[in-house]
């Protein structure tokens, strides 16, 4: 058996499955085993195998089809008012089916193998979260009923897979309210899982964290997926038998009000709405993959920053995206190709931007051409699976693990400044399929030669003259034409640089601010070039630089593209190269940027005139280079003694050829190295320790004089420089070695007194601080996730330059020391995650600039003292309660504020003296409970650009009309307050988000004419208040996103459809009458609308529609579509109980998904759906007949569930891509499809299928299988194909049992008692 399980192990990486506890059963039965105290075996084993299947596969398993429940969608509640939805209850009716998604978000399409993801669509506007949620889940349930069962089982399996889970604790549970730990566990979740048992709403305090969940859902977005475990849905929902019992019995005791009593239904009720599982029929180990793959699909990427200087670049993009667009369903490989400098990078990155929306996976791989490709490869499927993959050793262990990995993968890929046919050949094949149907794979290279096998290329050429002198004019002159004086000089510039963006970028940057005789002296220079020769005309600025301009420039090229710049510039101030004013100058030349992160950046075209400058100023000879970034040439200049003085910077690896060479060296000495950078070898962070202490390390130490910066990561203890080497040593970086308090190399460090920068991140040995007292000079203190740190020496007290000090998520540390009080010029102070309890006052806290302390939950207070400096500071997660007066008013130049989830009661009296303040951020249920909403109008007038207020369930009344002064206000949110009444806003704001404000009336908004991004929820309800008016909504025409919940709305306005820049739409209004026309350029459209009386709707006007999402419309009989929507992925309807008639499909041509969810007079599904890769239909009692069997050629999950009139399966048989099935109570069943040619199918569910008497064909892949109920069955697949089969549970099915008897299928037994085992360990 441990053979088989091994063996289970590498099918699972490779499948993406995780074993289903209980397939199909939810509350065990007599026949089910018990569980045992104190058994564990095996699952260390099962829970890393599940972790590899999590990597790996992506699947989302559809498990609400074994349990009669439905799995939850990333979805907000939805309000239901006024009329009572007929809903149908699980068991025989198919169980709570699921809601479509309600929630102001725009669409993600994304399918993995075998499994329907509805999830992780992008936001409509992408709301402030609070910052460093510090849990992926909190799990909310009634201790006596779950917790040594489900609750437990799930906290177990959750955190085993690395999902950061907080369990709720009784000890946490004081009082009458929930404490503050509770509180903040809440809020600093992404996602909020409640029980629902049997007790749960008995419980004042289960109640309690529930509308505190409620609250975060509909503020940011966070997550709440049910589970309905022993209860109905619908018991929670309408709060009868008993939970109806529990309620009457918090009423009776008369300890709460009636507003408490009332949101503690509200919330039951909406949470009760969502879509959840229903455990009585369903198995554990399936509810824990689907909650894993949901959070994995949360964390999905961002899109990639573009130059805002962009000239000729639609055009471009629209030929690819067109051709990209004739079969969206097949994979695409697309080539850019062009001369350097021509914008190939610029135009990959704009369609990558572009096709985000839909892939399961994305990976952009820049600067390949000097990248090893093993990193590459690393990169490549870390990036994808969004989890950090093993090491891989070579290239074609590489080649493997992308195939077996990504196979079932839709993924987005571009390779960047391809320049060898190796790197196409180990990243994407040729002539091979590694990534799933429909990945799109973007390669730009200046070789054409190179992209013989992509299926197009996309030649990027010069730019025509016009649109030259527009990018041109931006660099020389900062806007879009020249000057009329400089308008022949500037024509003679755009001739010489021959439409080539980069020219036109650099020459234009260095013409820039010079008088005309500047322009001509420096354009007769260009103009002896000849054409073609683009470095040479680029060497031209080079050459009108500094000495120590060029050196820099040099450096950068050669070693520090994607480095910090604050770090780097230590090394060049040691060196005296004037950092500050050079970098200026090549920032102003545009020979380098300074991005994002403050990383340094320069274009590949540059970075190889810069390398080129140094072998041309060695003659080629690389011993005789200044710079050496490449291994091989570095060993080569090391082995020969003759000119190692030449050497300044030099990049090796830590490996064998290394070692060897200082094993045969007596004295290894670099006079003029002042950096050394030395990697692990491939990607093997751990590769020092592979090496043990050899004499050579104990004899031989190097000799570096001269050195300034050494970057060791993984250094190994072991090894020893001279003394002498740290002298002018300013920066040390040896992030994550073993390195402990007693390293040897702290002695030696002693002599070191200029060091800048100490750099000890993740040094997890490290319990206390060296004694830093002869580093006076040291600047930058990191010591981010030491995570065994409980003591910073007190020598920090004598670092009167430390600028930087960073403890981060050093959780146990819980003092500093009080010689802190004799810093003096400290900027930057990192505590976040700490259990610092204190902060000491120092010396020089008036130079303070960014205060950090997020999810101190021991710090109450802050020191005392002038904080004049300070311009950012973040109190959120924190306990402190209040801000002093004297603290606050000493903030002059605080420019944000943010205090989420903080337990601060009331802004600030002295907050409006903070006349710079350009960002504030507020939330907590308890946070501000003494406030005003009129000190929000009044929040610093001149600067401020963002307020965001939401959760303050104390703030009420009216927000002051001031706030309409706030002229550079461009983001509002106010979320879940009590404020009554907004005035009239400030012209500027470009986004608008007010939501569960219960008191809240119909706002004007009506001069918001910039406003882009508006999601309004009026929930206000009165006898005397009118029915709300959006007439000025038609008004808004820069409008692109917009989510409207207005259970009041009767109608909308008839200019409603000229919002033509209108692209995301989600409108739950369940007393709209009608649906009116509505704009043409929607991209995605969720409508919700329980009294639409309308009996049709058409959607032929909808051309660029790519997902639609109708459910709730009780009237609604047909949806027509007269002309086929090209462009739709994906279509849901679900609880549509009069929809009868859908029109024929076939034009859809390039819909994944479709779901249908209970609509129950539906009769037919007709049409051929040739990209369809998940099928979804449940709830249909009356349906008939299926798409046509060609639908299925693709189908990756195949989902059916109570159709009691579907008789046959089709299509099924010649499915290679099926990966799951489940088929459900379809009593008049009889036969199946054969599935021998479904070579990927891995899990298969049959349950209650009566009349089912064969399992046809040879299910070689086949993993897990479930049956259930099915009396009928009785013949098997041939036991010698299901040699994969590890997981195997039967249920209530007689005649299967006694085949399963015989001889044949010996064997089954011990897979049946190992799947036993699994059910008894979980």
């Amino acid at each position: 058996m441990a053979k088989k399980k091994r063996g289970h192990e590498a099918e699972a990486q490779a499948s993406g499955v995780e074993p289903q506890s209980e397939l199909l059963g939810g509350a065990p039965g007599d026949d089910e085993p018990k569980k045992r105290n104190g058994k564990k075996k095996g699952m260390a084993k099962k829970k890393r195998r599940h972790e590899a299947e999590a990597e790996t596969s992506g699947v989302e398993p559809r498990s609400e089809l074994l349990g009669g429940g439905g799995a939850p969608r990333d979805d907000e509640p939805k309000k239901r008012s006024g009329k009572k939805k007929r809903r149908r209850k699980g068991g025989e009716g198919g169980g709570e089916s699921g809601s479509i998604i309600d929630d102001a978000q725009s669409y993600e399409v994304a399918t993995r193998v075998g499994y329907q993801v509805v999830g992780s669509p992008l936001k409509i506007q992408e709301m402030e979260k609070p910052v460093g949620f510090d849990h992926d889940v909190f799990l909310n349930f009634r201790g006596p009923d779950t917790r040594h069962d489900i609750a437990d089982y799930l906290y177990t399996s959750l955190t085993g897979v690395g999902i950061r889970t907080f369990r709720d604790s009784e000890k946490l549970r004081v009082g009458e309210e929930i404490g503050p730990e509770l509180l903040q566990a809440i809020k600093q979740s992404k996602i909020s899982i409640p029980i629902f048992s049997k007790g749960y709403a008995a419980s004042k305090w289960c109640l309690m964290e529930l509308v505190q969940m409620v609250e975060c859902k509909e503020k940011w977005g966070q997550k709440i997926m049910p589970i309905f475990y022993d209860v109905e849905p619908s018991e929670v929902r309408n709060q009868i038998a008993i939970y109806g019992e529990g309620i009457q019995s918090h009423i009776n005791k008369q300890q709460y009000t009636d507003e408490t009593i009332q949101n503690w239904k509200a919330a039951l009720k909406k949470v009760g709405e969502l879509k959840g599982w229903e455990l009585k029929e369903r198995g554990k180990g399936e509810l824990t993959k689907e909650v894993v793959q949901k959070l994995l699909i949360e964390l999905k990427k961002n899109y990639l920053a573009v130059s805002n200087c962009l000239v000729e670049m639609d055009d471009q993009v629209d030929q690819i995206m067109k051709k990209i667009g004739e079969q969206t369903t097949e994979t695409k490989i697309i080539g850019i190709h062009g001369m350097g400098g021509v914008g190939k990078t610029t135009l990959a990155t704009i369609v990558y931007n572009k096709l985000l929306a839909d892939c399961d996976g994305c990976c952009f791989l820049s600067n390949v051409r000097d990248t090893k490709i093993v990193s590459l490869q690393n990169q490549l499927i870390s990036d994808v699976l969004r989890n950090k993959c093993l090491s891989i050793a070579n290239i074609s262990e590489g080649i493997t693990e992308i195939k077996e990995r990504l196979f079932s993968k839709k993924v987005l890929l571009v390779i960047d400044d391809v320049d060898q046919k190796t790197q196409l050949d180990a990243l994407v094949g040729v002539g091979e399929r590694r990534f799933g149907r429909g990945s799109k794979v973007i390669i730009t290279t200046r070789d054409k030669e190179l992209l013989k096998v992509v299926d197009f290329q996309h030649e990027l050429t010069e730019m025509d003259f016009d649109h030259s002198l527009i990018l041109f004019s931006k660099h020389a002159f900062r806007k879009d034409y020249p000057p009329p004086e400089y308008f022949s000089l500037s024509e003679k510039a755009v001739e010489i640089c021959g439409g080539l963006p980069l020219a036109l970028e650099i020459i234009g940057s260095l013409l820039y601010g010079k008088d005309r005789k500047g322009w001509e002296t420096m354009l007769k220079k260009l103009e002896t070039i000849p054409n073609g020769e683009v470095k040479s005309k680029l060497n031209i600025s080079f050459q009108a630089l500094e000495s120590q301009e060029k050196e820099i420039f040099l450096d950068i090229c050669c070693f520090f593209v994607g480095y910090d710049v604050r770090i780097v510039i230590h090394m060049w101030d040691s060196c005296k190269f004037s950092p500050e004013n050079s970098l200026e100058v090549l920032k102003q030349r545009s020979l380098i940027k300074i991005v994002e992160g403050n990383r340094l950046w320069v274009h590949d075209q540059l970075r190889d005139l810069g390398r080129d400058i140094i072998r041309e100023r060695a003659n080629f000879k690389p011993k005789k280079q200044s710079r050496v970034w490449d291994h091989e040439e570095a060993i080569d200049v090391l082995e020969i003694k003759e000119g190692r003085e030449n050497v300044e910077a030099i990049s090796l690896k830590f490996d064998h050829q290394f070692q060897d060479f200082m094993e045969m060296e007596e004295l290894v000495s670099l006079s003029n190295l002042r950096f050394l950078q030395v990697d692990c070898v491939d990607s093997d962070e751990n590769n020092g320790k592979h090496f043990p202490p050899t004499n050579w390390a104990q004899r031989n130490p190097i000799m570096l004089p001269s050195l300034r910066w050494l970057s060791w990561h993984n250094c190994p203890v072991f090894f020893k420089f001279a003394a002498r080497s740290f002298k002018k040593l300013v920066i040390l970086d040896l992030s994550r070695s073993e390195i402990t308090d007693e390293w040897e190399g702290w002695n030696h460090l002693k002599m070191t007194k200029n060091l800048k920068v100490l750099n000890l991140t993740g040094c997890g040995n490290l319990h206390r601080t060296p004694d830093l007292s002869a580093h006076e000079n040291l600047e930058q203190l990191i010591l981010q996730e030491c995570t065994e740190l409980v003591e910073v020496h007190r020598s920090i007290g004598r670092l009167k330059h430390l600028v930087l000090l960073n403890l981060k998520y050093c959780g146990k540390l819980q003092t500093l020391p009080d010689e802190m009080k004799e810093i003096e010029d400290l900027r930057e102070l990192l505590l976040d995650g700490t259990s610092i309890t204190k902060i000491p006052e120092w010396n020089g806290m008036e130079k303070l600039k960014t205060l950090s302390v997020v999810s101190c939950r021991l710090l109450s207070e802050l020191p005392l003292g002038n904080f004049g400096s300070l311009v950012e500071l973040d109190l959120s997660c924190s306990s402190i309660r209040e801000l002093p007066y004297s603290i606050i008013e000493t903030m002059k130049n605080l420019r944000i504020l943010r205090i989420f989830d903080s337990m601060l009661e009331k802004l600030p009296s002295a907050l409006g003296k903070l006349e710079r303040l350009e960002e504030f951020y507020a939330s907590s249920y308890g946070c501000l409970s003494e406030e005003n909403p009129s000190e929000i109008g009044r929040l610093s007038l001149e600067k401020l650009e963002k307020i965001h207020a939401s959760s303050c369930r104390y703030l009420s009344g009216e927000i002051s009309s001031e706030i309409g002064k706030l002229s550079f206000l461009r983001i509002l949110t106010l979320s879940g307050t009590r404020i009554s009444n907004i005035p009239k806003l400030p012209e500027s704001l470009t986004e608008l988000v007010l939501t569960n404000n219960l008191q809240m009336r119909c706002p004007d908004l009506s001069n918001l004419i910039n406003l882009r991004v508006l999601t309004l929820k009026l929930e206000y309800q009165s006898p005397s208040h009118p029915i709300p008016s959006l007439n000025w909504i038609g008004g808004l025409r820069k409008l692109e996103s917009l989510g409207l919940y207005c259970d009041d709305l009767v109608t909308l306005p008839s200019d409603f459809d000229l919002l033509s820049e209108l692209r995301n739409l989600t409108l739950c209004a369940n007393n709209l009458k009608r649906l009116p026309k509505l704009p043409q350029n929607l991209a995605y459209f969720h409508f919700d609308g329980l009294g639409l009386m309308e009996k049709s709707i058409n959607l032929s006007y909808w051309e660029k529609l790519l997902v639609l999402e109708v459910s709730y419309c009780e009237q609604l009989i047909e949806i027509q579509v007269p002309k086929p929507l090209k462009s739709l992925q994906r279509l849901d309807l679900g609880h549509l109980p009069s929809l009868v008639k859908l029109p024929d499909l076939t034009g859809l041509k390039k819909l994944r998904n479709l779901s249908i969810i209970d609509c129950p007079k539906l009769v037919e599904v007709r049409g051929q759906l040739e990209s369809l890769a998940s099928f979804d239909l449940r709830g249909c009692q009356s349906l008939e007949q299926l798409p046509n069997p060609l639908s299925f050629k693709h189908i990756r999950i195949y989902t059916i569930s109570s159709c009691r009139k579907v008789e046959e399966i089709q299509g099924l048989e010649a499915s290679e891509d099926l990966f799951q099935l489940f088929i459900r109570d379809l009593t008049l069943l009889e036969k199946l499809p054969d599935l021998t040619n479904a070579k990927k199918l891995h899990v298969f569910a049959l349950y209650r299928c009566p009349r089912v008497v064969e399992i046809p064909g040879r299910l070689e892949s086949l993993g897990v299988l479930g049956i259930g109920r099915c009396g009928s069955l009785h013949k098997f697949p041939d036991p010698l194909s299901l040699k994969n089969l590890w997981y195997l549970l039967i249920k209530e099915c007689e005649r299967l049992e006694e085949t399963l008897k015989s001889d044949e299928y010996g064997h089954f037994k011990e897979v049946r008692r190992a799947t036993l085992e699994v059910l008894e360990e979980e």
